[in-house]
């Protein structure tokens, strides 16, 4: 039987792992194909030729696929961790790790994908909204670890007393 502390550890790596990969799910749906605000290699393949508007759009694709499987393998972790326990799990915690996850993924693209690599900025063409960027996600990130803290804590047993369940 698997500790308290194991749960907690399995359950914010799985809530994690979710949210890194649906973080950057949203980022490549919302920014990359919709707004077309920027592309992941905008900062090496030009935006406004064909060939590079076609050459970006197709690593859009490729990095969507990619991190739909990191959300599918947080989902797999999530439900290796509560199939068959007779534990209860917190949403709040599951939400808090979830938003820890994904404000993780962004404050990597926001430092090392804009700064460090220079793949792509916020907006094409200009940095200006690199540094809002990282500050929205350092906050997302804050409140993801503050919702961690409130949570009274990721797994407590069942209760099963018959009186309970009147």
């Amino acid at each position: 039987m698997a500790t308290a502390d194991s749960l907690r550890r399995r359950f914010l790596l799985a809530g994690g792992t979710i949210g890194f990969g649906f973080g950057a799910v949203v980022d490549t749906v919302i920014f990359h194909l919709t707004l077309q605000t920027h592309h992941l290699l905008s900062g090496y393949y030009d935006p406004y030729s064909l060939d590079g508007y076609r050459t970006n759009v197709m690593f859009d694709g490729l990095f969507l696929i990619a991190t739909l499987a990191i959300t599918c393998v947080g989902f797999g972790l999530l439900w290796r961790v509560v199939n068959g326990t007779d534990r209860r799990f917190s949403t709040t915690y599951l939400l808090g790790s979830v938003l820890v996850g994904a404000s993780v993924f962004n404050v990597y693209d926001g430092v090392v994908d804009h700064y460090v690599l220079d793949l792509h900025n916020v907006v094409h063409g200009t940095e200006a909204w690199n540094p809002h960027w990282v500050v929205v996600s350092v906050i997302l990130l804050a409140l993801g670890l503050g919702l961690l803290r409130v949570a009274d804590g990721p797994v407590r047993p069942r209760n099963t007393d018959a009186r309970h369940l009147e």
